[in-house]
């Protein structure tokens, strides 16, 4: 049986123009976001991408969606290719995969109530014939919110109601796939946990799969069933969620990792600093990409690129020397 989405080896090139372009005196150059991510998710399971900015990882969910072209590879949703569809094909797909996008209020139409925002779908996709004022209503219970915040406009809502209505929006027509770019983003932390709370409600109730794109390790924590750690356009690591945060076997994972705040307080994790910056797309780094930010850096790694490849307990690490499992 085929995955629900399956993504193997994809890579996503932008070209070098304008300004840069000249500076690099003229030469055709172009960047490589995505750089040869392979993915693959089940219907009802919910998989975080997770990175620093930069590391690709929204051009990989814009990828999967069908909205930028791809460079290689494929992405196949229910084993159907994503790339190269004709306009009704395109249209069935943005049906079946919804994004929720990372502006609460900047990604919902001003031009629109609410009650417009959310009937849209429907027009869209040729569904106008149904009672759309019972849709609006049913979508608004669905996220918690009262019918009247249907004669609404986006800037009349707070971020919590923004970020609500755009989830309403992403569920209208039942898609079988919801990609949310960092559905916290712009948030108060205490509005983040109801967000959370009502999109893990929304996956049991709806029996929902999703792509989670987000920095907030918090999030990942709390919703994940798996996650894929990228650095520099490419997956570095990937596995359980849960095995991951009790013992991350990637230097630059344990750094991330590091930074965020331990839920247990008796938990003694390792602990690293991530030093220096990301480096340039136009200048990638020879061997590991990492290894110069790399604590446990040794020669092999700054001459020879590591291979994502299947460690002994099913993780898939990209690190010559992966670390260790700690005692804890």
């Amino acid at each position: 049986m085929n995955p629900l989405l399956a993504v193997e080896n994809l890579v996503v090139r932008f070209p070098v123009g304008g300004a840069l372009g000249h500076y690099l005196k003229g030469e055709p150059r172009a960047i490589d976001a995505v750089a040869g991510v392979s993915l693959t998710m089940e219907p009802g399971e919910t998989v975080a991408v997770v990175g620093e900015s930069g590391s690709g990882k929204t051009t990989l969910a814009r990828a999967i969606a069908g909205l930028i072209p791809v460079a290689e590879g494929a992405v196949r949703f229910q084993g159907r290719p994503v790339a190269n569809l004709g306009r009704a094909a395109r249209k069935e797909l943005h049906r079946e995969i919804a994004m929720i996008f990372q502006d609460p209020v900047g990604s919902l139409s001003p031009r629109f109530s609410v009650r417009g925002l959310l009937a849209e779908p429907f027009r869209i996709h040729g569904l106008a014939e149904r009672d759309l004022d019972a849709e609006v209503t049913r979508l608004l219970g669905l996220v918690g919110l009262p019918p009247a915040i249907a004669e609404r406009h986006p800037h009349q809502l707070s971020g919590g109601q923004a970020r609500r209505v755009g989830v309403a929006r992403a569920i209208a027509l039942s898609p079988k796939l919801v990609i949310a770019d960092e559905p916290t983003a712009g948030l108060d932390v205490s509005v983040q946990g109801e967000v959370l709370n009502l999109l893990n409600e929304l996956r049991e109730r709806l029996g929902l799969s999703m792509l989670i794109i987000t920095h907030n390790l918090n999030i990942v924590r709390h919703i994940a069933d798996r996650m894929a750690i990228m650095y520099l356009g490419r997956i570095v690591e990937a596995g359980e969620t849960a095995a991951i945060f009790a013992n991350p076997r990637h230097p630059y994972s344990l750094a991330l990792l590091s930074a965020n705040p331990e839920p247990d307080p008796d938990a003694r994790p390792r602990r690293i600093a991530l030093e220096g910056e990301v480096p340039s797309l136009l200048a990638r780094p020879a061997g590991c990409e990492f290894h110069g930010r790399c604590p446990f850096v040794q020669e092999r790694c700054r001459n020879e690129a590591p291979v994502l490849a299947v460690g002994p307990d099913d993780r898939l690490v990209a690190c010559h020397f992966p670390l260790e499992p700690s005692a804890n």
